[in-house]
């Protein structure tokens, strides 16, 4: 088979089930167009890998009443992750927690469009990503299904970034791009209007 269909097969299961496999189909993903001898040696080496871990599995619970429950978003990002360019990427995990419930709903990685210049800067952006185009739907959707409001919990491991969002400026972020800058503005109206709890972790 081609590396581009066994790419294919691969980038499904994991969005499927293996989420540890998706950074590393997703960067390879990237080369399909400019294909090497190295981009053969990594595709063996990630079948190699997925066939070593194909007993892993994803374990989800749920153990409480619909009251009980919560939706949480974990996000984080890279400063300059990628060593082709200067671009960050954004990785996030949305999860529903309980006293006695963990079920993982899905999880992010994408890269970001516009090179950022701090790593304040990459995790306002990837919060910004994976809270408004990834979770809010899922939590309209989680809304609709228990009939109740449901807590946001966002955990952001970034002190400055959640200052910066909650303030919804810093005069050290004005450099930003246009992008960035729209990232900004919609995650504090998000924090401030939707009553999302940004916590640090």
């Amino acid at each position: 088979a081609s590396a581009c269909s066994i790419l294919m097969k691969n980038l499904w299961g994991s969005r499927l089930a293996r989420p540890d496999l998706q950074r590393a189909i997703l960067k390879l993903s990237t080369h399909v167009n400019k294909w090497s001898r190295n981009d053969d040696k990594k595709v063996k080496r990630l079948m190699e890998y997925m066939n070593a871990t194909r007993d892993e599995t994803l374990e989800c619970f749920v153990c409480d009443d619909p009251e009980e429950l919560e939706l949480w978003l974990f996000v984080d990002a890279d400063l300059a992750g990628d060593k082709e360019d200067t671009k960050s990427s954004t990785g996030g995990y949305i999860v529903i927690v309980g006293p006695g419930t963990w079920f993982p709903i899905t999880w992010i990685f994408v890269k970001q469009t516009a090179t950022s210049r701090s790593t304040t800067e990459a995790e306002t952006a990837a919060l910004a990503h994976c809270l408004i185009q990834e979770c809010y739907p899922i939590w309209d959707l989680l809304e609709a299904i228990l009939m109740r409001k449901v807590t946001l919990r966002v955990k952001e491991d970034n002190q400055a970034t959640i200052k910066v969002i909650r303030n919804g400026y810093s005069q050290k972020l004005s450099h930003m791009a246009r992008t960035h800058r729209i990232n900004l503005g919609s995650t504090y109206e998000g924090i401030k209007n939707d009553g999302v709890l940004l916590e640090y972790v």
